[in-house]
Order: structure tokens, then C-alpha cells, then sequence
């Protein structure tokens, strides 16, 4: 567009002289003693114009003479960045391919002319690891960190992983702590922090990590509550200081923890385990008041409070609306096993069967019919719950593994020496 603007103002410029030149051709006189030059204006017009013209090209001539070395030297790190990013390209299709070598040699060549060599050291990290040399990975790793300090984050991270993969977890763990310094937000940072201490089954230190981890949403909020309970109840099942720590864990919980019933099921576990049936029993029949959880109704039975007769009393009081409620059915059975009041017991046990209660009912009434020493009705229950426990299998229902357990080891029952001892 330019080149066409100039040609024509040249013709316009020509055909202006040569209009002027028509009429009064005109005359250009030039001395310099001892000579003397006339010409037309016409041809003075013309020859000035060649001369600008020829001075031009001289000049730029002279000009590329000039750049010349510079030119060359533009046009050959061109052709190195070019080699050097077709070197990085092939370097990423070989860790996608998994070619381990290749990827490696690739990524380190020409490094000096990329304009992201902390890539190219990164990815050379990843298959030296793949290749089982973890100290030729760390040189790069440093490498990489060197080339461009500003990637701490995406450097480190990179570490951390290489390091996790390859079960480094207290190495990982070390590298991660320094990253939060310079970026306590990082979801990566927090997320692979979690999932170490998940490995490492560290639930008080996970359970520290996951008010930031929802603050900062690492997690879906879904997921995290899955995760919070998981934590929670692994604190609970590994509390190993007696009950008072277990009590301070407790404590330490939110209002909305203290109402989850698989939470509460855990807690109450372990109380009955560490003995402390009282503050169980408690806990439990408060919970059930407030919301019916037949899990924690199942779990009451299993508590043997001081007094047995009013635990009895407690629970006969919520059949008034759960009078077919199978897991009630069983625990007041096992509550008035524990009172002695068999034939009260064998009434719910056979009503909670008949309401399609768990296995369990069929081994406490296999046992309570022993204890009143009919063997054969015993084995007919124990064949029928090992029969209910082998149906709920294969039908992919849960079967709790205790009542498994109990169930196979029906298969050859043992009269007791007492009622009271089949209790206890």
C-alpha cells in the first residue's frame, strides 16, 4: 500500500514538471570556476532525483554492511531456540509415552537457549525418577530451582510429589513445610499434606489440617465431612491414655460431631471397652432421646450400666413407638439376658426375628435356648442365622464383622456352665 502511495505521487510529481516544462522549459545554471554547467530544469530535476535515489541505496547498502554480524548472529540463536523447542516438545511427548531416555536427553539439550528451562529441568526430574536414580533427580530438581527462584512453589510441589510417589513421606512432609511458609493458601500444598498424613495414619495431625483445608475449600465440602469423621473416629480408636484422653478428644469436638451417630457409636465403643459403662449409658440413652439412630439403639444393648433393671425400664419405654423396631427388639432382649429374665428375652428375640431382625438375634437366641437346654432348637437357630448371615452376603448387604465371626463359630456350640456366665 505504501509502494503504490509513492508511485503515485512520483507520477503526480512528473506529470506536474513535465506540464510546467511545456511552457517555459527553464534553465539551471551551475559555475564552479573554472567551469560552468547549464542544463534544462527539466534534466536538473531528473538527475536530482537519481542522485537522492543512488544516495539512498548507498546508504542502506552500507547500513546492512554494517548489521551484518549482528543479522547473523540474530538469525543463529533463532535457529537454536528453535531446535531447543522442538528438543522441549519431543522431551514432553516422550514422559507422556513414557520413553524415559528419550524424554531426558531431550529436555536437557539446548537448555540455554529455552526461555523456560525450569520445565525442561522438571520434567528431566520426573524421568530420572522413573529410571529408579533418585539423586540424579534431586540435581535437577536443584537445577530447576536455580533457573528460576521465582518457582518455589511449582518447584517444591514437583518435589513433594516425586518424593511421596516414591514413599519418601517424612521428606515429603519436610518439603511441604516449607512451602506453606511462602504460601499458606496453596490448596496442592494442603492436599497432599492431608493425603501424607492419611498414609501415615497421623489423625491428630490431619484433624489439625482440616479447618484450613475447609477454609481454603481443598475439598469438596462433602468429602471433607468424610474425611473429618474418618479422622475424628480413628482419634477416638486410637486414644491409648485411658479414658481421660479420650474424654478430652471428646470435648475438643463441635456440637454438629457430638450429634453424628456413627461419632457417638465410636465414642460409646470405646468408653465400653475402657469399662466406664456408666458414662456409656448416659450418653447413649440421651442420643436416642433426641434422634432414634437403631445403630446406637443396637448399641445400647451392649451396655451393662449399675443398674441393669432401670437400663431395662429405659429402653421398654421407647417400644411404645418402636414396638416392631428390630434393633430395639435385640436390645431388650440382651437387656433382660442381663436381668435374668429369660423367657422375656426369648419373647423379644423371637419377635425381633419375625420383624427381620439381624443375625445377631438368631446366636442370642441359639444361646438362651441352651441355657434352657434345648440344644436342638439351638442348632436350628444357629443354622438359620449362618444361613441369613451367607444371604446378606450375597445380596452385598453389610454384615458387621463381629457377627460374622460369631456366626461361624455357631457352627459348634458350647453349652455353658450358667446362665450368668453366658451373660458375662
Amino acid at each position: 500500500m505504501k509502494l503504490l502511495i509513492v508511485i503515485l505521487l512520483a507520477l503526480a510529481a512528473s506529470l506536474a514538471i513535465a506540464y510546467v516544462a511545456v511552457d517555459d522549459p527553464g534553465y539551471v545554471l551551475i559555475t564552479l570556476a573554472p567551469w560552468s554547467i547549464e542544463l534544462s530544469f527539466s534534466l536538473f530535476i531528473v538527475l536530482l532525483v537519481a542522485l537522492f535515489v543512488a544516495t539512498y541505496l548507498a546508504v542502506r547498502l552500507l547500513a546492512r554492511i554494517w548489521r551484518t554480524p549482528k543479522d547473523i548472529g540474530i538469525w543463529r540463536r533463532r535457529r537454536l531456540t528453535g531446535k531447543a523447542q522442538r528438543s522441549q516438545t519431543q522431551g514432553m511427548m516422550g514422559l507422556i509415552e513414557g520413553d524415559w531416555l528419550k524424554a531426558e536427553k531431550q529436555l536437557l539439550s539446548h537448555l540455554s537457549h529455552i526461555d523456560t528451562p525450569v520445565l525442561n529441568y522438571l520434567g528431566a526430574a520426573h524421568a530420572a525418577q522413573a529410571q529408579g536414580d533418585l539423586e540424579r533427580r534431586d540435581r535437577y530438581l536443584a537445577q530447576a530451582h536455580d533457573s528460576d527462584p521465582r518457582q518455589t512453589i511449582a518447584v517444591g510441589l514437583t518435589k513433594a510429589k516425586l518424593q511421596y510417589q516414591t514413599g519418601q513421606l517424612e521428606q515429603a512432609l519436610a518439603t511441604l513445610d516449607k512451602l506453606r511458609i511462602h504460601a499458606p493458601k496453596n490448596k496442592k500444598i494442603l492436599g497432599l499434606k492431608m493425603q501424607i498424613f492419611q498414609d501415615l495414619q497421623d489423625w491428630k495431625a490431619l484433624s489439625e489440617l482440616v479447618p484450613a483445608a475447609r477454609k481454603y475449600r481443598v475439598l469438596p465440602e462433602d468429602k471433607l465431612g468424610q474425611l473429618e469423621q474418618l479422622t475424628t473416629q480413628r482419634l477416638l480408636t486410637h486414644s491409648d491414655s485411658g479414658n481421660g484422653h479420650l474424654q478430652n478428644i471428646w470435648k475438643t469436638l463441635s456440637r454438629d460431631q457430638k450429634r453424628d451417630p456413627e461419632l457417638i457409636a465410636t465414642y460409646v465403643d470405646q468408653l465400653i471397652q475402657n469399662g466406664d459403662n456408666e458414662q456409656a449409658e448416659t450418653l447413649l440413652r440421651k442420643a436416642i432421646r433426641q434422634e432414634w439412630e437403631p445403630k446406637l439403639v443396637l448399641l445400647y444393648g451392649r451396655v451393662h450400666s449399675a443398674d441393669l433393671a432401670k437400663q431395662l425400664k429405659s429402653a421398654e419405654k421407647w417400644a411404645t413407638n418402636h414396638q416392631e423396631d428390630p434393633e430395639l427388639l435385640l436390645t431388650l432382649a440382651r437387656l433382660c439376658i442381663a436381668n435374668e429374665l429369660w423367657g422375656k428375652a426369648r419373647s423379644y428375640l423371637e419377635a425381633c426375628i419375625a420383624n427381620d431382625g439381624p443375625a445377631e438375634a438368631y446366636q442370642e437366641l441359639g444361646k438362651l435356648l441352651e441355657q434352657l437346654e434345648e440344644p436342638e432348637n439351638a442348632l436350628t437357630y444357629y443354622r438359620q442365622g449362618l444361613e441369613r448371615v451367607s444371604t446378606s452376603t450375597a445380596q452385598g448387604h453389610q454384615v458387621a464383622p463381629k457377627a460374622v465371626e460369631e456366626a461361624a463359630a455357631l457352627t459348634a456350640p458350647t453349652t455353658p456352665d450358667s446362665p450368668l456366665e453366658s451373660d458375662r
